[in-house]
């Protein structure tokens, strides 16, 4: 390895030597992770894609990967152990202390929707009895690397949770003052069998960096901190623009033809759709044949009702993923405010849309027809294209949402060409209509 490598390996950020090592030769990457210590080998670790990782681990001895487990904390194990078969999964867990075993069986018992399945188990707890000097000391005797010591957690004689402490207030304590005192009681808890949407919504409402998470009869089973729902709304943040794209599970080390073969059946989908849509145009042969203006402005009917309609989309998906929307005022209220946006949006720009194209058709001549006319069909298209998009984007995610859908898929390009359909249904309808 040449200095600047070497300089790194000492000095450098846990972030940029994984990122270092990820681009080196594979007969490189585990001479340099090799060279690193155990407690810079841990943050490197982490930071490791998991396809690296696994091999990684895979080739150190069992006294080693003991070693490397041990400063691992209990949600970066599983997070490990989420992307391993069965039989790797039993080995690793069989080079795990027997405490630290036990924890992860239960953790990996959990379904992954519920909070409990990201909950850390690595933190510290004292008694309610416990003595300011006592605790002081327990905390300086016990506390590991892996621990979450921002707050220590305070539970009574039958393991029942009572509230916590910052470690700042337990340092700035004085030695005769009560713990009793500085002990943050009647908090929000969150229960083990919580989803992780409800974990969420409580660590933004109450704004703790940590919460503890409970059993049914309040024993204090482990914790969730801030950073811990940070990674999960990063993945489900992921998850939700690949839907909205619609190319499926990305994988940023997938090969071309995997990647094609997961984009493929949604574009195929949209095809059939637009053949349906062309169908439906089939019916206005005439109307296109006569009135070659109408080709003019099909793009700006089109682009528009696409633009209202993903905009209805997401502010409803937002509000659903916010729980915004959790009871029935609350969706009768959004729906009142999405109809009236759109009804204004779309009379609006239905307007500047008639203004604009009266003004191009007096300057471009495009057959005989009266360019008022065909300004107006312009206009009344627009608005009512825009219109029924915007109801589109409100119902659709909602009505998802009710059958237990998930409500991002309806952003994909299936209903964007439901849209269209609509758009240019009313476009051409109104154009027969008026001008034949």
């Amino acid at each position: 390895m040449d200095c600047k490598e070497l300089e790194l390996l000492a000095k450098g950020h846990p972030l940029d030597i994984a990122r270092m090592v990820e681009n080196a030769d594979a007969d490189r990457q585990f001479e340099m992770l090799n060279q690193l210590p155990v407690d810079r080998l841990n943050d490197v670790f982490i930071e490791l894609s998991d396809e690296l990782a696994l091999s990684y681990i895979h080739s150190l001895s069992v006294d080693r990967k003991k070693e490397l487990l041990d400063a691992l904390e209990m949600d970066e194990i599983r997070n490990l152990l989420d992307d391993v078969d069965t039989a790797e999964v039993q080995e690793i867990l069989s080079l795990l202390d027997t405490a630290k075993r036990q924890k992860m069986i239960r953790m990996l018992a959990y379904d992954e929707d519920v909070a409990a399945s990201i909950m850390n188990t690595d933190f510290i707890v004292i008694q309610e009895k416990t003595s300011i000097t006592d605790a002081t000391r327990n905390l300086v005797k016990n506390v590991k690397d892996s621990d979450f010591i921002d707050e220590i957690f305070v539970i009574d004689s039958h393991q029942n949770y009572v509230g916590s402490i910052e470690l700042k207030n337990l340092i700035s304590a004085r030695k005769g003052d009560k713990l009793d005192k500085i002990i943050e009681r009647n908090q929000a808890v969150i229960y083990e069998h919580d989803s992780i949407h409800t974990a969420i919504k409580k660590l933004r409402d109450y704004d703790y960096t940590v919460m503890p998470v409970v059993n049914e009869q309040h024993h204090l089973i482990g914790i969730i901190t801030a950073d811990d729902i940070l990674d999960t709304m990063i993945e489900e943040y992921e998850e939700d623009v690949e839907r909205f794209v619609a190319v499926g599970d990305y994988e940023e080390d997938s090969s071309a033809f995997v990647r094609t073969k997961q984009r493929l059946p949604w574009l195929l989908a949209s095809i059939v759709l637009n053949l349906v849509i062309a169908g439906f145009l089939s019916f206005f042969q005439d109307t296109i044949e006569q009135i070659t203006a109408l080709i003019l402005f099909q793009p700006m009917i089109l682009g528009m009702a696409g633009n209202i309609g993903t905009q209805a989309i997401s502010v409803t998906i937002l509000g659903l993923h916010q729980y915004k929307l959790s009871g029935k005022d609350d969706v009768k209220l959004h729906i009142r405010d999405e109809i009236m946006i759109g009804i204004l949006n779309s009379l609006l720009i239905g307007f500047f849309g008639f203004i604009i194209a009266f003004v191009f058709l007096s300057f471009v001549t495009m057959g005989d027809q009266n360019p008022l006319q065909l300004a107006f069909v312009v206009g009344s298209s627009l608005a009512g294209g825009m219109f029924i998009s915007a109801i589109c984007g409100v119902f659709i995610p909602i009505f998802l949402d009710k059958m237990n859908i998930d409500p991002a898929v309806a952003s994909g390009p299936i209903i964007s060409t439901i849209n269209d359909l609509f758009a240019l249904l009313i476009y051409f309808a109104i154009a027969t209509a008026m001008l034949l």
